[in-house]
């Protein structure tokens, strides 16, 4: 009994202990800092309720600028070549059993 009234007091002691936090803390320059960090985040959010980083970009189009050729769409393989090589159930090229080690 008297080993957990010990550990208890220092469980007491060490939830007392001052961790250098101030003791005269002004709420007046606290709450100046929050309606300061609201209005910033105000300012963000001006545009119909979407913060600026959300927004979508008024400069021009990268593509645009590179002159970049579309992406290729329909067939890799062109109609008249045929792909001989097998494929396992998920469409990836099957191994050969004989490369496989055991």
């Amino acid at each position: 009994m008297i080993d957990m009234m010990d550990i208890s007091n220092e469980i007491q002691e060490s939830l007392g202990r001052s961790y250098g936090v101030p003791d005269d803390i002004d709420e007046d320059e606290l709450l100046g800092e929050l309606d300061a960090l609201e209005a910033d985040m105000g300012q963000e959010t001006e545009g119909e309720g979407v913060p600026s980083y959300l927004q979508p970009d008024n400069e021009p189009d990268l593509n645009e600028e590179l002159n970049l050729p579309s992406a290729p769409s329909g067939h890799a393989v062109p109609s008249g070549r045929v792909n001989n090589q097998a494929v396992d159930e998920f469409g990836f090229p099957a191994v050969p059993h004989a490369s496989l080690r055991n």
